[in-house]
């Protein structure tokens, strides 16, 4: 389903409109609290690439799409009905996907850790090599690439699942060691969705594999891109230096209790 977000009916001088008005056209997904369709102003990313477009006078429509759907959709430029996606939100930067797309400033940055059962707890370690033989749970689509080199030399393996309802039941029957999440991510997911009593079993490491950052991406089949990915990050700059970007994630935080 579309949702339109009209933000500004300001002029910007680039070859694509809809309806007579400047628009750019991106693909989202479910990623609570970052993106979600579901989620007020479809989430922390998606409202931070949305204010930032606003502070250049930019229009965005967003459209929701399995995530292999909305890789597709923004890197060929175009969906199965013809119709146009200039890009997609919000995905880790890796040299692959820098062929097809124009990378933006970070738009998100959270810190990748595991998420454990108390009982089954890695400790505290200060090398990946401390977690030699554990099986991690990861995500389909997504990068690990600080953990590449430890699965390459056998240390640890990442099985990988369909989301995060699959991951946390395999972790709580004690088929995998840890999952791999994002601090925000992992949190959100486990209060949303896992009893008070799965909750009291589950605790989340305090050393941080990897700081990550995601990135709005656009296809560089399009000409404009990469003009427009330059208002993108004046637009960033512009909301950071004003406070509207810290505004928008201590808001989310000052919501929710910090037991993880």
């Amino acid at each position: 389903m579309i949702k339109k977000l009209f933000l500004s009916f300001a002029t910007f001088t680039l070859s694509f409109s809809l309806m007579g008005q400047e628009v750019v056209r991106i693909t989202n997904g479910e990623w609570a609290p970052y993106l979600s369709e579901r989620l007020p102003q479809h989430g922390l990313g998606s409202r931070i690439v949305s204010s930032a477009f606003k502070e250049v006078g930019i229009e965005i429509e967003y459209g929701f799409f399995p995530w292999k759907r909305a890789f597709l959709y923004g890197r060929d430029g175009y969906g199965v009905d013809g119709k146009p996606w200039h890009g997609s939100v919000l995905w880790i930067k890796n040299q692959e996907r820098e062929k097809d797309f124009y990378f933006s400033d970070p738009v998100i940055v959270d810190e990748q850790t595991l998420f454990f059962l108390k009982e089954g707890a890695p400790g505290e370690w200060n090398e990946l090599s401390d977690l030699k033989g554990k099986v991690f749970g990861g995500t389909a689509h997504t990068a690990y690439p600080a953990l590449e080199e430890g699965v390459r030399k056998g240390w640890f393996t990442i099985n990988r699942g369909a989301g995060y309802d699959d991951l946390f039941k395999r972790l709580l029957a004690n088929r995998i060691d840890a999952i791999l999440n994002v601090k925000r991510v992992g949190q959100y997911y486990i209060r949303a969705n896992i009893s008070p009593e799965q909750r009291r079993r589950i605790a989340r490491s305090k050393n941080i594999i990897e700081e990550r950052t995601y990135h709005l991406i656009l296809s560089r089949k399009h000409k404009w891109s990469e003009r427009l990915i330059k208002e993108f990050n004046r637009g960033l700059k512009k909301i950071k230096k004003n406070g509207k970007y810290d505004h928008i994630l201590n808001e989310f935080d000052a919501g929710i209790e910090n037991d993880l």
